[in-house]
């Protein structure tokens, strides 16, 4: 009934670039929502076509019922404009959470229906990489009756020093 993408995690891509703080990493997020009556569990969630980028940890926040909250978006920007994913530098010590609810690991998490939230991946140039690409972001879970397997149009750029080329 809904196709092979029943979440519509292929219709808003971006092509992020990021420069990699020293000892740190690069965050992204991705804001879903179901809009289906089907639940949904996630099984993993990777980069497509990495070349010196890796992931470091992918975990899931819940965003407000309005799929609003506690991502980024700016006073005053336009609706929907925080659904292209949006680099955020992580830092080295925690900041307190702004979240009921504290972040889990994505796999297992089981997505209800109307429900919205955000998949944070968190991503790092591999050692001896000065630039690293993914193409995509690869979202893998399945309801009671399918497996899906969708790619997110985030085209992910991660340097050393410079997004400039």
């Amino acid at each position: 009934m809904w196709g092979d993408d029943p979440l519509g995690i292929a219709k808003d891509g971006a092509k992020l670039c990021g420069v990699q703080p020293k000892q740190s990493f690069q965050q992204y997020t991705l804001l879903l929502h179901n809009p289906t009556l089907e639940t949904f569990t996630f099984s993993d969630i990777a980069l497509g076509s990495p070349e010196g980028l890796s992931v470091v940890s992918v975990e899931v926040t819940p965003a407000n019922k309005e799929g609003h909250g506690n991502h980024g978006a700016a006073p005053g920007s336009a609706p929907h404009a925080e659904h292209e994913a949006a680099p955020s530098p992580a830092v080295t010590e925690p900041e307190p959470s702004t979240f009921e609810v504290e972040p889990v690991p994505v796999e297992g998490f089981v997505f209800k229906p109307d429900a919205h939230i955000d998949i944070v991946v968190e991503v790092a140039l591999e050692e001896t990489a000065d630039r690293g690409t993914a193409e995509n972001v690869a979202v893998h879970f399945s309801s009671p009756d399918r497996e899906y397997s969708v790619a997110h149009p985030l085209n992910i750029t991660v340097d050393r020093t410079s997004c400039s080329q």
